[in-house]
């Protein structure tokens, strides 16, 4: 009995030691949160807050954007101008395209809804009919026009790059009739349109010979002759011969009357110096020889390449008055050349 007095005070004070340790530690913290947290919770909710305002200042800023305004009158105002005045009032264009019977219309505003001075809400959608010019079925007979006279208006009609038919460069020729007075076209009138052509004025320039300065292509790559041709009033007789240690290989080193003031569609002699051909070449350069009908006036021609891949590709287009006919070309081995005269094939020829 008395080794149980004994040892019942040492396993109490055993076990209340460490539980007042504890009750002690905890009531510390508890302390130390109950004197931090006013101004813990005082920030929650400072930021709590914040966040509200924020969002309600984007709500508010958003409806700004839905204010009203009144859509502006753009009938008859070109595009570009009817496009401005809907970017100043918010408003966006939904551009829809048509036919008119007004050539003169062409890039105006024919309809728009809503119609003008109607209250709307910003940033709203407004459909704008935009003429397309007037619907052509056939090609229109221009002859014994002034080509002064109606260019303004072909133009405003076959300006466009996605029109069916495209207006190549007036080609000049000499004639008794009045300066500016169309002789011929091509195609001709009543002609459907099924795909898309370019149309080619003949003009007469009067009764006198007109003059062309001839352009130097000496030192001109074959690239750069090509694009000289379809501008230049000259007819070029190419010839060419294999290039020497000297010279620059695929250029042109000699001409006739360079820089001189010749009659338009006279003929210049002009030479190339080639790369002699070997059975290695991927490139082949060289010069296309035949001979086409001749005509009254230059005529439009076009030289394309067909590889052997089967992709087309235009080496070059200019006008021609027909004879002996000579362009310059560099193609890949097995290209197919095929020469057009007025959109038809009258020469091909393989080269390998």
């Amino acid at each position: 009995m008395e080794e149980k007095e004994t040892l019942t005070p040492n396993r109490v004070d055993t076990d209340t030691k460490p539980r007042k340790q504890r009750q002690s530690f905890l009531r510390t913290q508890f302390d130390g949160m109950a004197q931090g947290g006013a101004p813990l919770l005082f920030t929650m909710l400072l930021t709590f807050l914040v966040t509200i305002l924020a969002c309600v200042a984007v709500f508010f800023a958003n409806l700004r954007g839905e204010e009203q305004v009144m859509v502006p009158n753009v009938k008859g105002k070109s595009l570009t101008n009817a496009l401005l005045e809907m970017q100043e009032k918010e408003l966006y264009p939904k551009i829809q395209l048509r036919y008119s019977d007004n050539m003169a219309d062409a890039g105006t505003i024919l309809e728009q809804e809503p119609e003008a001075g109607a209250i709307v809400k910003a940033y709203r959608r407004v459909s704008l009919t935009v003429s397309r010019g007037v619907a052509m079925d056939y090609i229109d007979d221009y002859r014994g026009k002034n080509i002064e006279q109606i260019l303004p208006t072909l133009q405003a009609i076959f300006g466009g790059e996605n029109t069916p038919v495209q207006l190549a460069t007036p080609v000049y020729k000499k004639d008794d009739s009045l300066e500016g007075t169309i002789l011929a076209q091509y195609p001709e009138e009543g002609t459907y349109i099924t795909e898309k052509v370019k149309l080619q004025l003949i003009v007469s320039g009067g009764n006198k010979d007109r003059t062309t300065q001839v352009p130097t292509l000496t030192g001109m790559t074959i690239k750069q002759v090509l694009k000289q041709l379809s501008t230049s009033e000259v007819v070029f007789d190419f010839t060419s011969h294999e290039a020497y240690e000297s010279e620059n290989a695929g250029t042109v080193t000699g001409q006739d009357n360079e820089g001189q003031e010749i009659t338009a569609w006279s003929r210049v002699r002009a030479d190339f110096a080639l790369k002699p051909k070997t059975e290695d070449d991927k490139t082949i350069t060289g010069i296309l020889n035949t001979e086409i009908s001749e005509y009254p006036y230059p005529v439009q021609i076009r030289l394309e390449a067909n590889d052997s891949e089967g992709k087309n590709s235009t080496v070059v287009t200019c006008n021609h008055p027909g004879g002996e006919i000579s362009l310059p070309y560099e193609v890949t081995a097995g290209t197919t050349l095929i020469l057009y005269v007025l959109d038809e094939e009258v020469y091909r020829q393989q080269i390998d």
